[in-house]
């Protein structure tokens, strides 16, 4: 239970001690490979636990955004002060190929050009695929991947990536 609350505190994260998706990211931070905890928590989990993270970072966030024509969804749209995060929650079993994160990318970037469309005055939209794993962040066709232990890290210098982001 400590450890939970020291997760909690430590993401800044106002959820009960027993969220799910804290009891996942402090079973990652012990050594549990993330393809043994995916298989606890459900999709909805992970992408409540992901929008708890980002509006304790102060984003404010919509979750399960649908797109008419064509028909698209977007998990989660995090609206920041220089830009707004398009984001795609995987709680994969295994870790993912770049083959795969390239079609999850290319994916995410198609939707975003839709999103931009329907919300032109909006500030500049980027592609972020958040995942259990605990390998590094790294940045795939434009899109950035940020395993939720660094997503604070990641959120605090996101200008910062601009350049390596494909922005709509």
């Amino acid at each position: 239970m400590q450890l939970l609350e020291r997760n909690r505190e430590a993401l800044g994260v106002q959820t009960e001690p027993t969220d799910p998706g804290l009891v996942a990211m402090s079973l990652c931070s012990l050594g549990v490979p993330p393809e043994e905890i995916s298989s606890l928590l459900s999709w909805k989990e992970f992408e409540s636990f992901c929008a708890d993270l980002l509006r304790s970072a102060g984003y404010d966030v919509r979750e399960n955004v649908r797109l008419r024509k064509p028909t698209s969804q977007i998990d989660l749209i995090a609206t920041g002060t220089s830009l707004v995060l398009s984001i795609d929650c995987k709680h994969w079993k295994r870790s993912a190929s770049i083959s795969a994160l390239s079609r999850v990318a290319e994916d995410q970037h198609r939707r975003n050009e839709h999103l931009r469309r329907e919300f032109p005055e909006w500030r500049p939209i980027a592609s972020v695929i958040l995942t259990l794993s605990q390998q590094g962040e790294r940045f795939v066709d434009g899109a950035a991947v940020v395993p939720l232990y660094s997503l604070r890290s990641f959120l605090s210098s996101v200008d910062g990536y601009r350049e390596l982001l494909t922005l709509s």
